[in-house]
């Protein structure tokens, strides 16, 4: 039976050190005054670049951001980092952390503070970790993205303009700002796809998506609802920006985008504008944004009108354009 005694004999100390030395675990000592006074092979690469002499805790990374070795240092201010590291170094018996370093790699860092004020570390390569976890974590924002999206025009799908409505609603209440929302669609599309084909389709879809994100002020979202239904949400904006909003959108319908054998096509919408009340939910403004669109529907098309409330049975022409034919 082998015991196993707590003072190491030469030889086993001499084959720890040796084994330490070659490790690929960047091993350290320093002593209670930060000296260091043990550094195996792969640590003096990964922090001194192999220069040998003596070296304080404060030195080492002096020393790496001098010759742009050892950690990465956000902004390269040395003296900032080793303000915030030195009063961390002996606050607890143990810690974790990881790191990054200057010629890309991460090290995942275990230090120990001996009763002594010694502190022994040891550093992993979990560069393979984070460049999965990197993969993983692109993969899975993709995928949320994708979910979020509507391939066909980049714009935020039904699911996630409805859900940035009820959070637009939601933040409206409270605060008693302004939130304007439209409901557009585009005029005789089924024609369109009809007389020149659902390429001729697509390529209006995503010009008018186009022209949207161009003309909407910050913080504006346009999402598609289906077929060649949009809905606009206009926070912070009055009625009648509103209007003036929908209108550049108007103007530059088409922009200079779609396919060769279309160029003297011109195509036009129709929009039901509406402005949030104190007590609205999505079906309610929705449900005044849909009249208001029924309503420029049948004022011709190529026009905006407002929703009022229900009870006022009220929808007026905002603004009128003669189709271009």
């Amino acid at each position: 039976m082998t015991v196993f005694r707590s003072d190491l004999d030469d030889e086993t100390l001499r084959c720890l050190v040796e084994a330490l030395t070659v490790s690929g675990q960047a091993v350290s000592i320093y002593d209670a005054e930060d000296r260091l006074r043990y550094a195996n092979q792969t640590y003096r690469d990964i922090f001194l670049g192999g220069h040998r002499g003596s070296f304080t805790f404060t030195d080492v990374l002096r020393y790496g951001a001098r010759h742009g070795i050892g950690t990465k240092i956000n902004g390269g201010d040395v003296e900032a980092l080793t303000a915030r590291t030195l009063p961390r170094r002996r606050a607890v018996p143990r810690r974790s952390f990881e790191t990054d370093l200057l010629d890309g790699r991460w090290l995942w860092m275990d230090q120990t503070s001996l009763p002594n004020g010694w502190v022994l570390t040891v550093g992993a390569d979990i560069t393979a970790l984070k460049h999965n976890e990197k993969t993983l974590r692109q993969a899975h924002e993709a995928a949320l993205t994708a979910s979020h999206t509507d391939h066909l025009t980049d714009l935020p799908n039904r699911r996630h303009i409805l859900d940035l409505l009820d959070e637009a609603l939601a933040e409206a209440r409270p605060s008693g700002r302004s939130l304007c929302v439209a409901l557009i669609d585009i005029d005789h599309f089924k024609a369109v796809n009809d007389t020149y084909g659902h390429d001729a389709g697509d390529a209006v879809l995503r010009n008018f998506a186009q022209g949207c994100r161009e003309r909407l002020r910050e913080g504006g979202w346009a999402g598609r609802m289906g077929g060649e239904e949009f809905l606009l949400l206009l926070p912070g904006v009055r009625l009648n920006d509103a209007i003036l909003i929908i209108e550049r959108v108007r103007a530059g319908f088409p922009a200079e985008t779609l396919p060769g054998h279309l160029p003297d096509l011109r195509f036009t919408f129709s929009a039901g504008v509406t402005e949030a009340l104190p007590h609205d939910d999505r079906s309610s403004i929705l449900y005044r944004a849909d009249r208001a669109l029924y309503a420029a529907k049948a004022e011709g098309r190529n026009c905006t009108s407002i929703g009022f409330e229900p009870e006022t049975s009220m929808s007026r022409k905002a603004s009128s354009f003669n189709t271009i034919k």
